[in-house]
């Protein structure tokens, strides 16, 4: 085992029964039927629905699936093959008419081209655009407010999807009487890779203290399918766009340097056991300081 592996090493047996227990304990307490989990086909929501089954059984288990136009096809057949394997029961619901009746399709002219790698490229030729016309880091952009309209319209664009879906998820969870279950990650919620008020809010977050290379650790201790586990991350909100392309490290990297950082090492030792640079480690204590008010609720006087 390397010593990046140890760092982050985890034992699975004892987090899994650490795990059950946080979700049925939070049950009786609240005195839920079940729990509800909003399933994309992504490593981590598929981690939360399987934990799920294994805390309550299939039965009081509900995946909602709510896919949009510009979601990856093979995110949508991943998230209804793996809640079938499950044998769960499934909500699916397409939010793509409530996009339309705000406008939200409007704001690019590309939602009207069929061909997805068309959007593709001309995301990615946006995003480039804004970044080198403002001269800034483009997650970092993302985090703060800013004057830049093409950025602002991206921004408002793919949050509203996420706060759509939280909306519609708390909805069946009270109908249902059920616990919803988030599935944001120790990472997501460390740099600010979520949408506040959207994918950050639930009734409970299993996988909160977990870094992502952990998460996907406890995805192979748990045999979910080797396709899910490989597929490149991608929040499936923006055509083309995946993690590591808006974050600009590689997980593991990025996870060291969030651990160093977290359990007080120096940035020597951090560069030593991540491989990471000095600029790359200023970034990212960037991104934690900038992303602080995500993490908050509404600041009162």
């Amino acid at each position: 085992m390397s010593y990046e592996s140890e760092l982050l090493d985890i034992n699975t047996e004892k987090l899994l029964a650490d795990i059950l227990y946080f979700i049925r304990n939070y049950i009786i307490g609240l005195k839920k039927e079940g729990v509800l989990v909003g399933l994309s086909g992504g490593i981590d929501s598929c981690v939360v629905l399987k934990l799920c089954v294994e805390a309550v059984g299939k039965d009081n288990v509900l995946a909602v699936i709510l896919p949009e136009k510009d979601s990856d096809s093979k995110n949508i057949k991943d998230a209804l093959k793996f809640a079938d394997s499950l044998d769960v029961r499934i909500i699916y619901k397409k939010i793509t008419p409530f996009l339309w009746l705000l406008g939200v399709y409007n704001l690019y002219p590309p939602s009207f081209i069929i061909k997805k790698s068309l959007q593709e490229k001309f995301v990615k030729k946006e995003i480039d655009k804004i970044s080198k016309r403002n001269k800034e880091d483009i997650f970092i952009a993302n985090l703060e407010g800013h004057s830049d309209k093409d950025l602002n319209k991206g921004i408002a664009y793919y949050r509203i999807k996420h706060r759509i879906r939280s909306s519609i998820l708390f909805y069946y969870s009270e109908l249902n009487n059920y616990l919803f279950v988030g599935t944001v990650n120790k990472t997501e919620r460390i740099t600010g890779f979520f949408v506040k008020y959207g994918d950050s809010v639930a009734d409970i977050m299993p996988l909160n203290s977990l870094y992502k290379t952990q998460v996907i650790k406890l995805a192979k201790f748990l045999k979910i399918d080797e396709s899910i586990i490989e597929k490149q991350p991608s929040p499936d909100l923006i055509p083309g766009i995946k993690d590591e392309d808006m974050i600009g490290l590689p997980y593991i990297k990025l996870d060291l340097i969030l651990f160093g950082i977290e359990n007080n090492y120096t940035d020597n030792d951090i560069i030593k056991v991540s491989n990471a640079s000095q600029t790359e480690i200023d970034r990212v204590k960037k991104i934690i300081e900038k992303s602080e008010y995500l993490r908050a609720w509404p600041i009162g006087l």
